[in-house]
């Protein structure tokens, strides 16, 4: 990883005394002799924000604390809820972190491979709307970072599952992890390894399926041999399983083989037509009410969207992208249509988007929906908009996901069809003529295209 591709890390926490936590949790729950607990909150407050103060708490300390307050994954399940008296201490706990704490705090809770990140904290632990707004505030004096957030669909994004057949089964995209390491520019605690940190934007319920999301987490983390560093923003089971469904519906009824009986099972035209529609648009709009509270916790990135053709992913991307007040640098869509009649791979919202605002390479701008068939396509539009995209992707950065996608495709023989493999070659050749043309500036690139040639070769 090049000094481009991510940023300075910052301190740490260090590690938590967990006798100390432990003593001052005993402290902190303890009664502030005010009954009834909705009375004299002013009092209660002081009592609390003492307490925190006079316990001499090192950042760690305060981060094992902040997640021994909250519910656990069974009171979620059983809507045990937070109550009001840990809500206050979980409030004044967060309000008490340093301002130049809160990068450190906030990396700490999100990227520990648990269902609960900082949204989920902040936004459902935490029911009180007043609460909630001191908390947003204290997070805008998280000092600027010129940071860039990740945020990506799973299915059909990442890995081949739901929808696309031109890949087995859970096979990761070529070149997708270091699209992701090229395009974020994230703070990482000092001492931790530099993986790629993304959020995964998703529609599942939560809690209902926490521990299912958290074994998800790991599973991705595993399956990249720990490159990839996930936390997950989640959303309601009804959007979530009937869009599924309605999404595979639709492409099973539309997707006609010789062989009909092995594709679609008897009741599929049945049960599609009995199906509500439009529950992939509620998941599309899920993932913005997401996207929208997880922009709020991180005044200080922007960010970058990449989701597919299969689902509503399109209409998120429409959405991030005509709010006014959402810092999103552009989207990127994974287009899963074998040819361009194919309308099984796609969504309403993806054949609803309007001309203007798809990008492609000979588009005027970066900022919109960039359609992409391979990672190595979606590098090249970025670096042909780099000026309008703020170098989000450089002619390194290109060689790099070219390089990776390459080497991917080729550990993959067989195992994806020729068409696509011909399609990375075409647009490898196009990355290459990219590098080569931007080498004579670069010394360092000359030595990038001669890899992609022997590559290529």
């Amino acid at each position: 990883m090049g000094e481009e591709d991510t940023m300075s890390a910052m301190p740490g926490p260090g590690p938590s005394d967990a006798a100390r936590v432990a003593a001052f949790l005993d402290v902190l729950r303890a009664s502030t002799g005010e009954l009834p607990i909705s009375a004299n909150l002013e009092s209660r407050t002081r009592v609390i924000d003492e307490r925190i103060a006079g316990a001499g708490l090192g950042l760690a300390d305060k981060i094992a604390v902040f997640k021994a307050l909250a519910p656990s994954a069974e009171e979620d399940i059983g809507h045990a809820g937070t109550g009001e008296s840990a809500e206050l201490r979980m409030e004044r706990l967060l309000l008490s972190v340093a301002p130049e704490d809160l990068p450190a705090f906030k990396f700490a809770l999100e990227y520990d491979l648990d269902y609960k990140d900082l949204e989920e904290y902040v936004f459902h632990d935490i029911d009180d709307v007043p609460r909630q707004l001191r908390i947003l505030d204290h997070l805008k004096r998280t000092p600027a970072s010129g940071g860039i957030k990740v945020l990506s669909d799973v299915d059909d994004t990442m890995y081949a599952n739901l929808i696309d057949r031109r890949y087995p089964k859970g096979t990761f995209y070529p070149g997708v992890l270091d699209f992701y390491d090229a395009v974020k520019k994230e703070l990482f605690a000092a001492g931790t390894p530099p993986r790629i940190h993304i959020t995964t934007l998703s529609a599942r319920p939560n809690p209902v399926a926490g521990k299912l999301e958290e074994a998800r987490l790991r599973s991705l983390a595993a399956k990249t041999k720990d490159r990839l560093c996930p936390s997950a923003l989640s959303g309601s089971i009804t959007s979530s399983t009937l869009g599924t469904i309605e999404s595979i519906l639709r492409a099973r009824r539309r997707r006609r083989p010789e062989n009909v009986e092995q594709l679609q099972g008897p009741d599929d035209d049945g049960l599609f037509d009995r199906l509500p529609h439009g529950q992939e648009d509620e998941i599309g709009r899920a993932k913005f009410a997401n996207f929208v509270r997880f922009a709020a916790i991180y005044p200080e990135y922007r960010f970058v969207f990449v989701g597919d053709s299969g689902q509503a992913d399109a209409l998120t991307a429409q959405l991030m992208l005509s709010d006014p007040l959402a810092p999103v640098i552009t989207t990127f869509i994974h287009d899963l249509r074998q040819s361009e009649s194919d309308t099984a791979s796609v969504s309403r919202a993806f054949q609803a988007l309007p001309p203007d605002l798809v990008v492609r390479g000979t588009s005027p701008a970066g900022r919109g929906v960039v359609v992409f068939k391979t990672y190595v396509e979606a590098a090249i539009i970025a670096y042909r908009h780099a000026e309008s995209l703020q170098g989000l992707i450089t002619a390194a950065k290109l060689a790099r996901v070219t390089c990776a996608a390459l080497r991917e495709l080729d550990t993959s023989r067989g195992a994806v069809s020729a068409e696509m493999r011909a399609r990375y070659r075409q647009d490898a050749e196009e990355a290459l003529s990219l590098v080569s043309n931007a080498a004579p500036q670069d010394p360092a690139l000359v030595e990038e295209a001669k890899k992609i040639r022997r590559l290529l070769d």
